[in-house]
């Protein structure tokens, strides 16, 4: 088949869904197909020749900011069009694609999980008007209205829009909810990673092990509680400051760990006033983050919103111990109390201390849950997810072939 893709930037030199986009082609490449590549920017990308990847000009409006995702919808839907493919493959924010793999969920899920990271209800009302006027945002609408064309469950129409493959049941849920997409045109696919043929020795992970804590402070006897993010604010970190507040006293060994972001003084603060400031360990931006996993002993990740976070995978694959959300898709691959915890929400902060606290008081049950993380680690391969992402398209080319004239409305 001719397949296209579609996606503003590509490649290992812009993040996480940008470079699976680029592995992704690669592997339609090795299954036969040949593939196009649409993009405003490329970078780091280590492809077979066959594999094109063309630029889209903007033009003077997409240096404007706020319109930038929508003139590259629009140049994205003019490069599609005209039936030169077989089948067009959009991530994020396009709107004339057969099939829309939704690496960022649905976007008004995002919006609805976002606001409940603000605890006053006039807080979230005005973050919400905010979003109402916003430019961008009401570019994004827009887009969404070319793809799904207002549909709601049960209305006429429902039938056309694009196949969504969402990275888990709640993002399923989310298009079904918000854009009226069937369940029968939805698959479910989780987010993979990367995960060396070759496994680290014991040596290397001591020596990784050993090099963090160092950086980080960290006695051997600490018990160190990792997260690890760049938006601390959606992820989690206010809640989770609170509830390592009420850990701390009772574990005189337990450790936090922050990564990510350099940004951080309003958190600072907030472990300050809580009493944390020699029991937290601020270390900014990790260019490794396998030395991270490999420095702690659990993953505290008690997030607002993630369709399906590669940080689950990543710390599983390590071998550690997770605690996440239900807000978190990959907090379905979870199994309570046995390779992980799931919590009913960020804010049940005397939930998440329980969990922090039994993990950190108790050295068999983090090496038992570790255990069965690592041992159930091999299914968040990312090639393999992504040979399930393949065999799941040729069955829905037929359909998609009927929608298909309705999404491609080149502007």
């Amino acid at each position: 088949m001719k397949i296209a893709l579609t996606i503003e930037k590509v490649g290992s030199g812009f993040g996480g869904a940008e470079n699976t986009v680029a592995m992704f082609a690669q592997v339609m490449h090795d299954a036969g197909h040949e593939v196009t590549i649409f993009a405003r920017k490329a970078g780091g990308l280590d492809l077979p020749p066959a594999v094109r990847v063309e630029l889209l000009p903007l033009g003077l409006l997409g240096k404007v900011r706020w319109l930038r995702a929508v003139r590259f919808a629009q140049a994205a839907a003019n490069a599609v069009s005209g039936g030169r493919f077989d089948l067009t493959i959009g991530f994020n924010k396009t709107y004339a694609q057969d099939v829309l793999i939704a690496v960022a969920g649905a976007h008004p899920g995002t919006l609805e999980y976002n606001r409940a990271r603000f605890r006053s209800p006039l807080k979230r009302a005005v973050w919400s008007l905010g979003k109402r006027i916003n430019p961008t945002q009401i570019g994004y609408r827009w887009i969404n209205r070319q793809a799904f064309g207002g549909n709601r469950p049960g209305e006429p129409g429902g039938e056309c829009g694009p196949f969504v493959i969402a990275p888990s049941e709640m993002i399923a849920e989310h298009f079904r909810r918000f854009h009226g997409v069937p369940a029968d045109r939805i698959a479910v696919v989780p987010n993979g990673i990367r995960i060396p043929e070759t496994p680290p020795s014991p040596a290397e992970i001591a020596d990784r092990r050993a090099q963090f804590r160092d950086r980080a402070g960290l006695a051997e006897s600490d018990v160190a509680a990792l997260f690890i993010a760049w938006n601390y604010a959606l992820k989690g970190l206010e809640p989770l400051l609170e509830a390592f507040a009420v850990v701390a006293p009772q574990h005189p060994t337990a450790a936090l760990v922050v990564c990510g972001s350099p940004k951080n003084g309003r958190y600072r603060a907030m472990a300050d006033k809580l009493g944390l400031a020699d029991r937290v360990r601020w270390i900014g931006p990790v260019s490794d983050p396998r030395e991270a996993y490999a420095g702690c002993d659990l993953l505290a990740f008690p997030t607002f919103y993630d369709p399906g976070a590669l940080v689950v995978a990543e710390a599983q694959v390590a071998g550690l111990p997770v605690i996440t959300t239900r807000q978190n898709g990959a907090g379905e691959l979870l199994t309570e109390g046995v390779d992980g915890f799931v919590i009913d929400s960020p804010w049940a902060t005397a939930d998440l201390a329980d969990r922090i606290g039994r993990l950190v008081g108790d050295a068999d049950l983090r090496r038992a849950v570790g255990a069965a993380a690592l041992a159930g680690a091999a299914r968040h391969d990312l090639k393999a997810r992504l040979r399930e992402t393949l065999d799941a398209l040729p069955g829905m080319v037929e359909q998609s072939a009927a929608s298909a004239e309705p999404n491609r409305r080149a502007a």
